[in-house]
C-alpha cells in the first residue's frame, strides 16, 4: 500500500513538474512574439535567490529595520520593513554559480494575509547582463504558489526596460529562516542599438 502511494505521489509531481515546464515555453513564445511586434529586444532570465533571514545564523542577508507599533502582535507582521542584500544563483543549491545580487527593501503591507510590498534591485555581475539592473516594484502575496510583480526600469543593457516577474519559493528552512526563491523575469527593452539611435535623434 505505501509503495504504491509513493508511486502515485512521484507520478502526480512529474506531472506538475512536465505541465509547469510546458507553461514556461509557452509563456516565453507568446512574451517574444510581443517584442518582436513592437520592435523590441526580449530577454527571459531565470535564476534563484538565497533568502537568508536574520536570527537564523551569522551569515543573514536579510534584516529587520523598522517596524510599526503593531507588528509585534500582527498576524502578517504588518508594518515590518526589512532590507536584503541577497545573491541570485543559477541553481537552488546556495553554493552553484553566483551571477549578481537583489538588492532592497520589502514592506509587510497587508493586515488579513501576508502581502509585502516589494522594491527590488536585480543587479548583475556575470554574464551577457553583467554590470546592468532591473527594478521590480510591487505586490508580493507570499503564500500563493506564484506571484507576478512588475518590472519598472533599469539600467545599462536594460535602459527603459519593462516586463514581469514571475517568482515562486522553491523551499524553505523554519529553523534556519533560509528560503530558496525561483525566479523568472520577461524583459523588454530597447537594446543597445536602438538606445544609440535615439541618442542620435536627439
Amino acid at each position: 500500500m505505501g509503495k504504491t502511494i509513493l508511486i502515485s505521489v512521484v507520478l502526480i509531481v512529474a506531472h506538475l513538474l512536465v505541465a509547469r515546464a510546458i507553461r514556461n515555453v509557452e509563456e516565453e513564445k507568446w512574451f517574444k512574439k510581443v517584442c518582436s511586434q513592437r520592435n523590441e529586444e526580449a530577454a527571459v532570465l531565470h535564476f534563484y535567490v538565497q533568502d537568508f533571514r536574520a536570527g537564523g545564523g551569522p551569515n543573514a542577508t536579510v534584516y529587520v529595520v523598522a517596524e510599526s507599533s503593531i507588528s509585534a502582535t500582527s498576524p502578517t507582521d504588518f508594518g515590518e520593513i526589512h532590507v536584503c542584500d541577497d545573491l541570485l544563483t543559477t541553481q537552488p543549491d546556495q553554493n552553484s554559480e553566483i551571477i549578481g545580487k537583489v538588492q532592497g527593501v520589502t514592506i509587510s503591507a497587508d493586515f488579513q494575509v501576508s502581502g509585502e510590498g516589494m522594491y527590488l534591485n536585480f543587479y548583475f555581475t556575470a554574464g551577457d547582463y553583467s554590470g546592468s539592473t532591473l527594478t521590480m516594484l510591487g505586490r508580493n502575496e507570499v503564500m500563493n504558489e506564484e506571484r507576478e510583480m512588475p518590472i519598472v526600469g533599469g539600467t545599462g543593457v536594460f535602459r527603459l526596460a519593462r516586463g514581469y516577474a514571475l517568482s515562486s519559493t522553491y523551499s524553505y528552512d523554519v529553523e534556519t529562516r533560509y528560503a530558496v526563491m525561483e525566479y523568472t523575469l520577461y524583459v523588454a527593452y530597447l537594446g543597445k542599438s536602438n538606445v544609440r539611435l535615439q541618442t542620435a535623434i536627439k
